[in-house]
């Protein structure tokens, strides 16, 4: 009976990380195509965007004094 359930929870869990995954890539596509356009941003790509960022902070290095 513990296994049956371990498994049921365990492909709940997968299907969840699929689904995930798939909203990440559909949010990519859907940023690459709004580049090309003026549309504004979705709430998808807007999530894709803030979750792949590769920034760290508002200050770039020119703009740090010494």
């Amino acid at each position: 009976m513990i296994l049956v359930l371990v498994a049921i929870v365990a492909v709940f869990f997968a299907g969840s990380v699929c689904g995930i995954f798939a909203l990440i890539v559909l949010g990519i596509h859907a940023e690459e195509r709004r580049a090309r356009t003026t549309h504004a941003p979705s709430t998808v790509g807007t999530v894709s965007r803030r979750l792949l960022t590769t920034r760290t902070g508002e200050k770039t290095p020119e703009k740090v004094g010494r």
